[in-house]
């Protein structure tokens, strides 16, 4: 359908289809080769679009059933790990921002390597500076809008601007999501006491990893903080 039409014009593939029936009329469709997957991947990872990976999940299926399959991975451009959708001379940041009024908390992580850092500061003059200082890959906030993706103007207009629903930016989810994640009794020694906004991203960000990579959890390092 639309995505095979949106895919054929990026990549410049051949757009084919099949029958559908009376009621669907012919599907569009376009494909590419599962060995060169990572290349076109890259490129649309590279044009700031994500890709949902499926794969079979079972051996055997049912009988009189298909085999079943399951997303097992979401590429996006503040996620990827594949040495070919990375570039060799800079970090890949996820950044994850929790606003309120002027004051505001940032957590930005590099899946690649493990690098995990968080702050909380004020004014979005400084946050729109600090986006651009880390040439974030990729910007999660919690929104009301995730439809109409209206930017921010803490946003610089060149970054890839993630609209998410707000729940796995509250307080209590995320304190629940870094215990988790690392294994950790109590927050105590992290110094994120005093960065209830910068704990509020670093735990939105958690989640993000875990909704685009289920079953295999990211290898991250205890996050670090930063004025």
């Amino acid at each position: 359908f639309e995505d095979a039409i949106q895919l054929s014009r990026l990549l410049e593939l051949t757009l084919t289809g099949k029958e559908g029936g009376k009621a669907i009329g012919r599907v569009p469709m376009a494909g590419i080769p599962h060995h060169a997957a990572e290349r076109y991947c890259a490129e649309l990872v590279s044009r700031g679009l994500s890709v949902a990976l499926c794969d079979q999940v079972e051996t055997t299926p049912a009988k009189g059933s298909l085999l079943k399959r399951e997303i097992t991975r979401v590429l996006t451009p503040g996620t990827v790990l594949e040495e070919g959708l990375l570039s060799a001379h800079r970090n890949n940041w996820l950044c994850a921002v929790v606003c309120e009024q002027s004051r505001w908390g940032l957590a930005v992580a590099d899946v690649s390597t493990g690098e995990f850092r968080v702050t909380e500061r004020d004014g979005s003059d400084l946050l729109h500076q600090e986006l651009l200082q880390v040439d974030a890959a990729e910007v999660l906030w919690p929104s009301e809008d995730t439809v109409q993706n209206t930017v921010p103007a803490w946003c610089p207009n060149a970054l890839r601007l993630t609209p998410l629903p707000r729940t796995p930016f509250s307080a209590q989810e995320a304190r629940v999501a870094l215990l988790e994640r690392f294994r950790l009794a109590s927050l105590d020694g992290l110094g994120l006491s005093e960065m209830p906004l910068g704990l509020r991203a670093a735990g939105g960000l958690l989640r993000y990893l875990d909704d685009t990579q289920p079953g295999s959890a990211v290898p991250l390092e205890l996050p670090t903080t930063w004025q």
